[in-house]
């Protein structure tokens, strides 16, 4: 059997054993720092994961906001593309209409040359033509006596399509019966018709002048006379006068309604 002493000796030896492995009296100090310091380097790891987790979201709203921002740009390209075509367009209907006028302008001094050559005709005076005026009643045509000349007012809304020179339906009903008054009582006579227009903006989409455009609608008119109501062109002549010669004042509708006119102006010459 062990002595009492060998026992004792043996449970303070193995109480000190236990002791060791509960406490550890022997570890270092270094390590017992870094036990210590483990508790913030999680919430540093923790801080650190929070922070990527961001930096995704960032990416993923970046990457939605370029996504929309190339879609804008794409639609900013097909609108330019459309912005050119259209540009293109417009430029080329500017030439167009430019060379339309051109047409036009020259169309008009040719014709006016033309009448001008046909117009050599004996012109004598004849004063009877002043009696006459009581023998001119066209319905709803305005007929006046200015000086030794006789007047037939026909307004243009009427005759032509507004701001062209395309004569309307209801045109020839007034054209007939002048040029039945023209038969009846001024066979012989020399006889202008006289384009005019108002001073407001032209509505021909040519940039066409005033003077260009009452022109033509003369042209018009003695085209339809001589064509349609067989008059003789040697005894007409066609002069465009623009918004030269107003007959109301032009700051009112009314008024540029009355001075858009084609007038039919019988002179006291005769042609022979």
């Amino acid at each position: 059997m062990l002595s009492r002493t060998c026992c004792a000796w043996l449970l303070a030896t193995v109480g000190i054993s236990v002791i060791g492995c509960g406490s550890n009296p022997f570890r270092s100090p270094q390590s017992q720092s870094a036990l210590q310091q483990q508790p913030a380097y999680g919430s540093q790891l923790q801080e650190l994961q929070r922070r990527v987790a961001e930096l995704d979201t960032s990416n993923r709203d970046l990457h939605a906001k370029l996504a929309q921002a190339e879609q804008q740009v794409a639609i900013y390209r097909d609108q330019s593309g459309l912005l050119q075509k259209q540009l293109a367009d417009t430029a080329e209907k500017y030439r167009q209409a430019q060379l339309a006028q051109t047409d036009a302008k020259r169309q008009v001094e040719a014709f006016q040359a033309s009448v001008r050559r046909r117009g050599g005709a004996t012109i004598t005076a004849n004063n009877s033509v002043r009696q006459s005026l009581s023998m001119v009643q066209i319905p709803g045509v305005d007929v006046r006596q200015q000086q030794d000349v006789i007047r037939i007012a026909l307004p243009v809304d009427q005759l032509f399509q507004r701001g062209t020179a395309q004569l309307a339906p209801t045109a020839y009903a007034y054209l007939d019966k002048v040029a039945d008054a023209i038969v009846r009582n001024y066979p012989r006579q020399r006889v202008a018709i006289e384009g005019h227009a108002d001073s407001g903006p032209d509505f021909t989409g040519m940039n066409m002048t005033a003077h260009q455009l009452s022109s033509l609608q003369a042209l018009s008119v003695f085209d339809a006379l001589t064509r349609r109501n067989h008059l003789p062109a040697r005894q007409l002549f066609v002069e465009g006068m623009g918004a030269n010669h107003p007959v109301a004042s032009n700051a009112t509708e009314a008024g540029r309604a009355k001075n858009r006119r084609i007038e039919i102006v019988v002179y006291p010459q005769s042609i022979d």
